[in-house]
């Protein structure tokens, strides 16, 4: 037993009480919990893409069958069907954004704190849609509330405070036009409302976009936002990020009054 506990030793051997009762070493065992080394090589092994590409195909899934069906039903496609989709595919994400804004409110205020004590008033941080990301964040209110707002923030610090005008159309525009801009694009191919009711719908719905946008605009520029960063983000990021919910809503418009003085689908075959 002596030498059998001296060899047992210089091998990195331990036993326990049971085995060294009967003389036995048994072999040195692992903690059976996962180590924090563990964990971290697990993260950078899963698997990653970048955020602009999870939006691209969340805009592909939503409107891209759907024009091919509408080709397939129709007999071609339909340019104004296929901009009115992706414009819709669009507007569904940054509602979901939109509601991330709400959720995520807390957040996203000590995310634009920590912006602007690292990178200074009016700065943009690292951009989010670049940035590589896991399945898990893809789904997470958290990644898009707080990559969006708090970066848009620096540039706008209306979407921090929940009395502005700002953060209140853009919260409701999240709530109220996810499920009519489902409905406008299934309509759009496939009759789920008569071609007036589906005007009418759309008439509410592009017109809310566009009012919303302009007002925005109006206290953008009244409060004059402008002045806490450089003209370039101004004439780079704000007008146009904003601008595509004035173009393509009143083009929403044009299409909704043609199905209401119509009474037919024609617009869109």
């Amino acid at each position: 037993r002596t030498r059998l506990a001296h060899r047992e030793a210089r091998e990195g051997r331990t036993a326990g009480p049971a085995a060294r009762a009967a003389g036995l070493g048994g072999l040195r065992h692992e903690p059976r919990h996962e180590s924090k080394a563990c964990r971290v090589a697990a993260a950078r092994g899963a698997m990653k893409v970048p955020a602009i590409l999870a939006i691209v195909l969340f805009v592909a899934v939503w409107a891209l069958p759907l024009s091919g069906l509408h080709r397939h039903l129709h007999g071609g496609v339909n340019f104004l069907q296929l901009v009115l989709a992706i414009f819709c595919a669009v507007n569904a994400w940054v509602c979901l954004c939109e509601i991330a804004l709400y959720v995520q409110y807390s957040a996203i205020q000590a995310a634009y704190k920590s912006h602007s004590a690292k990178y200074g008033a009016g700065k943009l941080p690292p951009i989010f849609l670049f940035e590589w990301v896991t399945l898990k964040q893809i789904f997470s209110t958290h990644f898009w509330g707080v990559g969006m707002w708090a970066t848009y923030s620096v540039l706008d610090p209306s979407y921090i405070d929940s009395t502005s005008f700002g953060w209140n159309i853009d919260v409701c525009n999240g709530i109220t036009t996810l499920v009519p801009s489902a409905i406008f694009t299934i309509g759009m191919t496939y009759p789920v409302l008569s071609a007036r009711w589906l005007g009418m719908l759309g008439l509410v719905l592009f017109y809310q976009q566009l009012y919303g946008t302009v007002v925005y605009f109006f206290q953008y520029f009244f409060n004059r936002r402008f002045d806490r960063s450089h003209w370039s983000l101004t004439a780079g990021v704000v007008l146009p990020a904003n601008c595509i919910w004035i173009v393509f809503p009143a083009l929403g418009m044009y299409a909704s009054a043609q199905l209401i003085l119509d009474g037919g689908f024609a617009v869109f075959r």
